[in-house]
């Protein structure tokens, strides 16, 4: 279980270590990955995360058309309306759209992290081994319970 191909092929793989809470939380202190600060969740755009994974927007765009209702469950979501406005307000400077954007995607640090699970997906090595700690942890908190 404990195989990093298990979170590239298994959803139920990723899905374990994305509902933890705790192992998300110490990653996400790990990395000292932050975002911006909106609405009380950090939150990444398109941009912020293709940077990070070091690909091409168009390839953050194919993972969601693939995987869309699983980077939603896990917290990304399209900013619009009045939500848009005040992120646009708050964050205008880091985000760079146009004041004519009506929408924006925005991935919280889950789908963030999601992202660097799925196949094809080349990520950092610090972020390679907080994932395989988690997925331990993970596999001996079942095994205590049990």
């Amino acid at each position: 279980m404990n195989d990093m191909n298990d979170l590239t092929i298994s959803t139920v793989e990723r899905q374990n270590v994305l509902n933890n809470k705790y192992a998300i939380a110490n990653i996400q202190n790990n990395l000292g990955i932050t975002g911006m600060l909106f609405e009380d969740e950090y939150r990444f755009t398109k941009k912020m995360v293709a940077d990070f994974y070091e690909v091409d927007i168009s390839t953050i765009n194919r993972y969601l058309a693939e995987y869309e209702d699983e980077l939603k469950h896990n917290g990304y979501v399209l900013c619009k309306g009045k939500h848009l406005k005040d992120l646009k307000l708050q964050f205008g400077h880091l985000i760079n759209e146009t004041s004519k954007t009506t929408q924006l995607g925005l991935f919280n640090f889950r789908a963030f992290l999601n992202i660097g699970m799925l196949d094809g997906v080349d990520y950092d090595e610090e972020l390679k081994i907080d994932i395989a700690n988690a997925m331990s942890n993970n596999a001996l908190d079942f095994q205590e319970e049990a």
